[in-house]
């Protein structure tokens, strides 16, 4: 009777000392994900440097230095800081990412933006306030191209065009359609880039040398519909 009361004990004490052990396993392995997890979101927020973008992109330029103002004014939601690759994944999604100050310029990158070309009214409200918004689109697989202007709240370039057909030709032409007649030649991506230069930031120069000084963490958050 006293052997099977110390064996009973015994594996008592046994099946004690396993669940420890696996419960310590199961802790550590706990702990590891969330430093892991912990790893990738400082690996998000880290600094980097710029980097370039374009084909197949929408983005709002905007001529301030503050992108903690053209975020309030934006409305944007659910802000966290972000480094360029980051912030430029999220904006080839549904989010959209505000770059840090690039020469006097904050670029609102992303599809999150929605259709921009429908609500212009972001764009007056942004010019109003800062003295300068565009917006560019391109698109070369869809056919779509876009660019549009305006300064002080008023409208000073319009063009909008979506597979293969120009919907919209408003305002002003820019140096870069000089040679452009839009009556028998559509819009195309090396346009979308001449008249961004021309007009503010080529986002597919970025990674050229007079960048390099430029901040590596900008912000992402959710523009509301």
């Amino acid at each position: 009777m006293l052997v099977f009361l110390l064996f009973i004990v015994l594996l008592v004490g046994l099946g004690v000392l396993l669940s420890r052990q696996m419960n310590r396993h199961m802790d550590e392995d706990i702990l590891d994900d969330d430093f892991r997890e912990k790893d990738r979101n400082r690996d998000k927020k880290r600094p980097d440097k710029v980097l370039a973008f374009g084909p197949k992109m929408q983005w709002i330029a905007v001529k301030t230095d503050y992108r903690e103002k053209v975020a309030a004014t934006m409305k944007l939601t659910n802000l966290e800081l972000a480094n360029w690759s980051n912030g430029l994944e999220k904006a080839s999604e549904n989010e959209a990412f505000l770059t840090p100050n690039i020469d006097g310029w904050i670029l609102a990158v992303g599809w999150g933006l929605g259709e921009i070309w429908k609500r212009t009214e972001l764009l007056e409200k942004l010019s109003r306030e800062y003295g300068e918004a565009q917006f560019f689109l391109t698109h070369a697989g869809a056919h779509s191209h876009t660019y549009i202007r305006y300064a002080n709240g008023e409208m000073m370039r319009h063009v909008h065009c979506e597979e293969g057909e120009i919907l919209t030709n408003e305002g002003t032409p820019a140096k870069a359609e000089s040679t452009l007649d839009l009556s028998n030649t559509l819009p195309d991506e090396n346009l979308i880039f001449n008249i961004a230069a021309e007009w503010s930031v080529n986002p597919k120069s970025l990674g050229q040398g007079q960048y390099v000084e430029v901040e590596g963490l900008g912000s992402v958050g959710y523009l509301r519909p």
